[in-house]
């Protein structure tokens, strides 16, 4: 299939899912990426990375990504979709197992929306952990040892995710991830 039909594809699911869709470069690269299109390596990307797609409140981030996860959802391209915040809250009932769930033991790609919003330091049973560095750094090492990719959206820049997971796990993230900016204003009324 030629991107153009790419393009298209994805435009009219966006119109099916989003009421009042606006069309934005964020569909155009991600399309590129899942369309595993040499447009995308043109614009100074890696095929072979995962995205972390960050940019202003409300410029359609989490909603591209549900786009593109209704259009895998019957295929082995489909991938989990979860909150940064939602794990917190599972951490702190389920403790290392919802660490092993998203790192370690995770092989398949997850989507872990709002990365940077959710409770850095957080206590069980005395011990404080950075859940999502935990995560990411086990994600990290599944990256390098297998492959597996993982998307995320934040609010953040890129001192910031430095300021929050370490200059070590930030270090990382430009590895593992496609660092893809969005700007513009909220579509949120």
């Amino acid at each position: 299939m030629e991107i153009t039909e790419y393009y298209k594809l994805v435009e009219d699911r966006a119109k099916m899912l989003i009421p009042n869709f606006e069309h934005t470069v964020v569909y155009d690269i991600l399309t590129e990426y899942f369309a595993k299109d040499d447009t995308f390596t043109e614009r100074g990307y890696d095929l072979n990375k995962g995205l972390l797609v960050v940019g202003d409140v409300g410029t359609g981030k989490t909603e591209a990504f549900n786009v593109f996860r209704e259009m895998f959802r019957r295929s082995d391209r489909f991938f989990k979709v979860v909150s940064c915040r939602q794990i917190i809250r599972d951490y702190t009932v389920n403790g290392a197992n919802t660490l092993n769930e998203y790192g370690r033991d995770s092989k398949k790609t997850v989507y872990f929306d709002d990365l940077g919003l959710e409770e850095v330091n957080v206590k069980m049973y005395g011990n404080t952990a950075n859940v999502m560095s935990e995560i990411l750094l086990d994600r990290y090492d599944n990256f390098k040892r297998y492959g597996v990719q993982t998307y995320a959206t934040s609010n953040l820049g890129a001192k910031e995710f430095g300021d929050i997971y370490g200059d070590r796990m930030r270090d990382r993230m430009r590895e593992m991830f496609n660092f893809i900016e969005i700007k513009g204003e909220s579509f949120r009324k």
